[in-house]
């Protein structure tokens, strides 16, 4: 296959991967709020979770698994909804109890990143908008025959919002008094409550 058709589909998957990341919904608003309370390193371990879940709902649609798993999807969309907005508030909660990290040290929390990273998965994995925006991305992952380029492209294209995401707050916070950090870090885990609140007051409408 010539080089052009790779490159061709390393620049589709990263177009895919960044345009499904950049609209701010509950994970954007997670990552800001981690970013604000803990610090880039942390902001990034969540997006690269979040890249990792784009990344695996791309392999499911080039083995043809997401048109298997749309009509599932479609009837089970209000469960899944309930999940993810209960993941949600949880996080909510959790963040808005926890401590603000004032100074970021030169040592690495890896117990922290380990837990931002797979718990930024699990909310990615139940996150309704992100099933709806690969179900309509379909037909691009049907269209490419390079597959692997593809692939790396979603993650690379996902990756790359994050880190601009995480390296813009992260320039913020560092400009921010204690008390400002303390109340932008609130106010972030307040959006994350209200996201969640929404997504379980639509789904009890639909349900009605």
């Amino acid at each position: 296959m010539p080089l052009s058709h790779y490159l061709a589909a390393l620049f589709s998957g990263m177009g895919i991967g960044f345009t499904v990341a950049a609209p701010i919904g509950p994970m954007g608003m997670l990552c800001i709020q981690r970013t604000l309370a803990s610090g880039m390193a942390t902001g990034l371990a969540t997006g690269f979770g979040a890249a990792t879940v784009h990344l695996t709902y791309s392999a499911f649609a080039v083995l043809g698994l997401g048109s298997l798993a749309q009509p599932w999807v479609e009837a089970n969309a209000a469960a899944v909804g309930i999940v993810s907005a209960l993941t949600l508030l949880w996080f909510a909660m959790r963040a808005h109890r926890g401590s603000i990290a004032l100074e970021e040290t030169g040592e690495i929390d890896k117990v922290r990143l380990a837990r931002a990273y797979l718990s930024a998965m699990a909310l990615g994995f139940t996150n309704p908008l992100t099933v709806i925006l690969f179900l309509a991305a379909l037909h691009a992952f049907s269209a490419q025959a390079a597959a692997a380029p593809l692939l790396a492209g979603v993650f690379v294209g996902s990756a790359v919002w994050w880190m601009m995401l995480s390296t813009i707050v992260a320039t913020a916070r560092s400009r921010l008094t204690p008390r400002m950090l303390s109340l932008s870090s609130r106010f972030a885990s307040l959006m994350l409550l209200g996201l969640g609140t929404t997504m379980l007051i639509r789904i009890a409408q639909r349900m009605l």
